[in-house]
């Protein structure tokens, strides 16, 4: 029993096609894990992650205006929101140049508080202010600053209904 060349060579093929097959599914596996991945490293990176999921950002001058205070002028890299919930609550966060900080709250408090060195929440706060209400408002502030180096510090302000 003789073969011919042309059932050899349809053997060869059936069985080449059935490997790249094989080969291609598992190749695609993976592919498509670290596609995926990927994809979900880029939707994580334009994503602001660096509020809670019910603060919604709003104007700075909405915000400091609710605690009876106006924006410094020299502030950089403010962000303020205002978080969901039955009574309003406002929080900002901005840096302010160490010398300004004491002039700015006491221009948006003439009357008091001022800020304080002892008694903060927490030890990585150099200075706080708790007042309310304050400014003839029926809201409640809360100052901490952490001093950012020796000329700039890290403001946080968070205006609440109490």
């Amino acid at each position: 029993m003789t073969q011919t060349p042309a059932e050899t060579v349809t053997e060869q093929a059936g069985t080449g096609r059935t490997r790249w097959g094989v080969f291609l599914a598992i190749l695609a596996v993976p592919t498509l894990v670290v596609a995926a991945l990927i994809a979900l490293l880029v939707a994580w990176l334009f994503t602001d992650d660096s509020v809670e999921a019910d603060v919604k950002k709003t104007s700075c001058v909405q915000a400091l205006a609710f605690g009876g205070a106006k924006p410094p002028a020299g502030a950089r890299d403010a962000w303020c929101g205002l978080q969901a919930g039955p009574e309003p609550r406002y929080e900002a966060s901005f840096r302010l140049r160490r010398d300004e900080v004491g002039a700015w709250v006491a221009a948006s408090y003439p009357e008091g508080p001022e800020l304080r060195t002892e008694q903060c929440r927490s030890d990585a706060v150099d200075a706080c202010l708790n007042g309310g209400p304050v400014a003839g408002k029926m809201s409640a502030v809360q100052i901490e600053v952490t001093y950012d180096g020796p000329k700039w510090s890290e403001v946080r302000f968070v205006a609440f209904t109490p």
